[in-house]
């Protein structure tokens, strides 16, 4: 993953957020967190990434919450994936655990280019 050469979108994206300096460390702790297991995201993957971790920080800032959603749904998501989104999201105040399951799809996704 990118560390600190950000294209204009991914600026934006922690622009969007409400509060840019959380947003990139929240995005450098994903960043170490999948270094450290070697899973390698793409370019796109990276731009998902920081949008969604984006929305997050705005949700955490304006304290508000997602819909419910099935966590049925999520039952291939390995226990890696599951404990980096946690690891992230105990970075935030004010999110639902539902948070995890949301963000760990994105690390399961990246573990299939490794």
């Amino acid at each position: 993953m990118n560390k600190t050469n950000f294209t204009e979108e991914e600026k934006l994206l922690f622009i969007k957020s409400g509060d840019e300096k959380l947003c990139e460390h929240v995005f450098e702790l994903s960043r170490k967190e999948c270094e450290i297991r070697q899973i390698t995201m793409t370019p796109v993957q990276q731009v998902a990434l920081i949008s969604h971790l984006s929305a997050m920080v705005h949700r955490s800032l304006t304290k508000e919450k997602l819909a419910a959603i099935d966590r049925s749904l999520f039952s291939e998501i390995s226990q890696e994936s599951f404990w980096i989104a946690k690891k992230v999201k105990e970075a935030l105040e004010h999110l639902d655990e539902d948070e995890i399951y949301l963000l760990s799809i994105h690390f399961e996704i990246a573990k299939h280019n490794s």
